[in-house]
């Protein structure tokens, strides 16, 4: 295949030529024949094109941000001669990466073993491996790129929070109603047996006046339940400032999954995510969420006014205004604690956003992150 210098050297051979001869320059005819020669000569050059395969195996497959993460390349040498190696340049997300392979014999394979960069949040594609030959002149290459394909799923850094900043509950027994999980014990209501439940629970006396059998219902009253709001819109974020927001989303998602604790996750986008997920999924989900062009606060509050309610709600944005900031107003009734995390420095317009609630301006995901925790204390 030719390249863009030799797309060039033959275009410049070709005119060189016609004009040289068309007006009788025969030197000009002979710079042009240079020309042609060299891209037959860089096409002979090449037809002794690699012929290897490619299987690779990424370990692990996720990861978090900072942390290692290699690419175990299989190159095998399917061909009939012996290669004579080179660099081959294996793909990895937007970028390339650069293999040196040895020279194999005809059926001998090798591994080699590659760190991948994984300073980045993000979802990427590992492979393919570009096996080419190149002539001296870099006019023209073989080879065709494996097929295999592998995907690198590299999670945002957590840190170590609490997953509910302090704060008077406004029931010590938690919710009653219908939504509290089954089991536990508080005693909620009487119902009919239901084959398979436990006989300890028969409240006789009820079943006798009923002449049915009646078991009483009880249920986990004490669920903390936070609600975590992920802006994402690009208008109010830097690049740096959001991957902080990220980062403490994650963090207070992670406390919450390994305390078992109700939570929900969403985003100015449309993305949610909960305690029902696998925490790989959660973390996966969190990987690839970026920046967006749309999506309002004020639709986001909106649509929570059907909530529940319960112990925490927490805001992560940027430099967004005192008078969004007052849509959280709302919900002052409804969560024992509003918290908002402002990942830009400097700003002083809180007293005027939204009372009774909790401001942690940060720069950074760490300082966040201390600034949490303090207030859990």
């Amino acid at each position: 295949m030719l390249t863009t210098s030799g797309k060039t050297f033959l275009a410049i051979g070709a005119l060189a030529l016609f004009v040289g001869v068309a007006l009788g320059y025969q030197t000009l005819s002979a710079l042009g024949i240079a020309f042609l020669i060299a891209v037959v000569i860089a096409r002979l050059w090449i037809v002794r094109r690699p012929r290897v395969s490619a299987t690779r195996v990424v370990k692990p497959e996720r990861v978090r941000s900072g942390r290692e993460a290699r690419s175990n390349l299989t190159i095998t040498n399917q061909g009939r001669r012996r290669t004579s190696g080179g660099v081959a340049l294996e793909a990895f997300g937007q970028t390339r990466l650069a293999i040196d392979l040895p020279s194999l014999e005809p059926g001998e394979s090798v591994v080699i073993s590659t760190d991948l960069p994984t300073d980045r949040r993000g979802v990427f594609r590992v492979g393919p491996l570009d096996v080419t030959r190149a002539d001296p002149f870099g006019l023209m290459r073989s080879g065709e790129p494996d097929e295999g394909l592998a995907t690198l799923y590299v999670h945002p850094v957590i840190h170590e929070v609490e997953p509910f900043p302090s704060g008077l509950a406004r029931d010590l027994d938690g919710p009653d109603s219908g939504e509290a999980l089954d089991g536990g014990v508080t005693f909620h209501s009487l119902r009919e047996y239901v084959r398979g439940d436990d006989l300890r629970l028969i409240h006789w006396r009820s079943s006798a006046r009923s002449n049915k059998l009646m078991v009483r219902h009880n249920i986990d009253s004490h669920q903390p339940r936070s609600l975590v709001v992920l802006d994402t819109r690009a208008t109010v974020h830097t690049a740096d400032g959001f991957e902080d927001a990220v980062r403490a989303a994650a963090s207070l998602a992670a406390a919450s999954v390994s305390r078992n604790f109700d939570f929900r996750l969403i985003t100015t986008e449309g993305l949610e995510l909960n305690q029902m997920m696998p925490a790989a999924t959660i973390m996966d989900r969190l990987a690839q969420v970026g920046l967006s062009l749309g999506g309002s606060l004020d639709g986001v509050f909106d649509e929570l006014m059907a909530d529940l309610g319960g112990v925490s709600l927490t805001l992560l944005t940027g430099a967004t205004s005192a008078e969004e900031l007052g849509f959280l107003n709302r919900f002052r009734n409804r969560f024992d604690v509003i918290t908002v995390g402002q990942f830009v420095a400097g700003r002083d317009d809180w007293e005027r956003g939204i009372a009774d609630g909790i401001l942690l301006t940060a720069s950074s995901s760490e300082e966040f992150a201390r600034a949490w925790n303090r207030t859990t204390r």
